[in-house]
Order: structure tokens, then sequence, then C-alpha cells
């Protein structure tokens, strides 16, 4: 799961009339992580970390988190039982996007340097660089194929790239235009998901054929995705509408959308399977929402402090992990 590149984000600052409660010093700034209990849905432990965390997976493997941080360029590692950086990992430029790879126990990031980076879980080590792409924004792993899905913002792309090879196999052209910035995987249908932000839509893509099968009109500015293992749902946070939409891989099609408060800006999204509950940060609101996806309405409001972004749930701690990202100067 990803944040946004700084110059993509001041596009969206600019084009969009947002209401920030929080102009001025920035108290929480020294804050790089939260994290959620979703027994309580309170914050149990804040972070510090790198500068303008981005991206958040969580790693099963060794039940850890991943941390992208933009401005640092680098990775941060937390263990879900200390909640203590253990290892700081040296990208480069912008890293953004970034999703754990189990079959491999790998972690896949996608970098502002037109890279796809590969780290082993094992040794926290960078073991790959995949070249030859176009502004990749967000990852995700295929269970299904054993392969990582990016989303290409720069040339309105998504690659595909195997995890035996660590080379992009195929490339899937979408509509001039359509700035994809997130991707998420639905095991259910072996099919990938992607929002498209310049369109409004969701992109349906098969990883059997890696061809559009269905293009799903939702609200302004998607900016992430997650799926719902439960219902068999994909969650949509529409960044420029402040809203949350629901897709039905079964027909592929909207069956609700959930409307908050106006300038909510949600911009991150997770699906927490151990109580079915939906997270959606709130970007200039300084809240986490929390959706109960039987009856698609919120239940509850959680305040994290400022400039909540990317989301992760931990499903060994039952946590989520929620990344502060403060805009970018300038």
């Amino acid at each position: 799961m990803k944040q946004v590149s700084f110059y993509l984000f001041m596009f969206l600052t600019l084009t969009l009339t947002v209401d920030c409660a929080y102009a001025g010093t920035d108290s929480t700034s020294r804050v790089s992580v939260f994290v959620i209990s979703d027994a309580t849905n309170a914050v149990t432990a804040t972070i510090a970390g790198g500068k303008y965390p981005d991206g958040a997976a969580f790693d099963w493997n060794r039940n850890e988190v991943f941390v992208t941080n933009q401005d640092s360029g680098t990775v941060s590692v937390i263990s879900d039982a200390t909640n203590k950086v253990t290892a700081t990992i040296t990208l480069g430029k912008s890293p953004a996007g970034v999703a754990f790879d189990p079959n491999k126990r790998e972690v896949f990031v996608a970098s502002g340097s037109k890279t796809v980076s590969v780290i082993s879980d094992t040794t926290n080590k960078v073991t790959a660089i995949i070249t030859g792409l176009n502004a990749p924004i967000d990852v995700a792993f295929d269970s299904n194929k054993n392969e990582v899905f990016v989303a290409n913002y720069g040339s309105d792309s998504v690659s595909v790239i195997s995890d035996t090879t660590n080379t992009v196999t195929a490339t899937i052209t979408l509509p001039a235009g359509s700035w994809p910035v997130a991707v998420a995987y639905d095991p259910n249908r072996g099919e990938v998901f992607v929002a498209n932000s310049g369109s409004g839509t969701v992109s349906v893509i098969s990883d059997s054929s890696n061809e559009v099968i269905a293009t799903v009109t939702v609200g302004a500015f998607p900016w992430a995705v997650a799926f719902d293992y439960h219902n068999k749902e994909i969650y949509v946070a529409n960044y420029g509408s402040s809203s949350v939409s629901v897709i039905s891989d079964a027909t592929n099609a909207v069956i609700a959308t959930i409307t908050l408060p106006a300038n909510s800006s949600p911009f991150g999204v997770a699906f927490d399977y151990h109580k079915n509950e939906i997270f959606v940060t709130n970007y200039w609101s300084g809240s986490v929402i929390v959706i109960s996806d039987t009856t698609n309405t919120v239940f509850k409001t959680i305040f994290v402090g400022r400039y909540p972004a990317a989301v992760a749930f931990d499903s060994n701690k039952n946590e989520l992990f929620v990344t502060n990202a403060p805009p970018p100067p300038g």
C-alpha cells in the first residue's frame, strides 16, 4: 500500500479544494506510524521512523511491518512484538507502494526512480532491482500466479513481474489519462483491481489473460483499494469525493457508496479479516474510520493526529499500522 509522490500530492492539493483543520506547526511530525488495536479501536503505540513515510505492508513470515519513507529514500522494518524499528534499508529516490510476497519471502517496493526493488525479509537487503518501469507507485502480490502487479502512474499502465525471474513479463495498457495509483489482488476471482485517479474508475484485470475485463466507475480521485475476503468485495477510497465505493467481485458493479464527512479526503484502506472491518485513513481530518462490512456503515472514528496516509493490517497482533505523512514542504 502506498501514499503519494511529492509532486503528485501537490497536484492533488492544488486541484482539490480542501479545508485543512490542521494548518500550522505539525505536533506529530516526529511520529511516523500509529498502531491501532482492533479490539479497542484505540491507538496503542506511536513509532518514530523515517521522514515522510508512505506505504506499509505486513510480513506474516517474520511478523514485521515494512514502511517506505519517501523523503529519506529508505524502508523501515518494524517488529510488531516491540513496535520498534529493527532495520533501515536504503533504496534511493521516493519509495512508495510496498507488498509482501509470501512465496519467496520477499518484499517488493515501487520507487520514483522508475524501478521496483526486491528485499529479502531474511537479510533485509536488496536482492534485485527491476528496471524499465515508468513512475511505479503501487504494487500487489498475486498468490495465484506468484506475480507482482505494478501500477505505473507515469505511463497509464500496469506491469506484471514474475517473482521467479524478477523480470517484467507483461505490460497492460490503460486508457490515456487513467493515472493508476493503487492496486489490489482478489484471490477469489484471480483478478487485479486498479484504482485510476485520473478517470475516476477501477480497472479489473484477469491474471489469466493479463487483459482488462471490466471498468467500474467510482468516485473522484480513487486513491486506494483493498479486497474484503469475507464478502468478496473491493473497497475503494475516493480522495476527491470523500466517499468509499464498494464493488462486488461477482458483478464488477458498485453495490454501495459510503459517504464520509466533507473534506475527509480518504487516502488509504485496509481490510481487517479478524473483525471483518474496513479501516480508512482520512488525510485532512486526521482520523481513521472503521466500517462494518456487514452494514457498510461507519461505526467508529479514531483520531490519530495529522495526515494519516497508508494503513496495513497485522494479522499476528490484530492491529493496524497507519503511516503519518505530512504534506511536502513548498
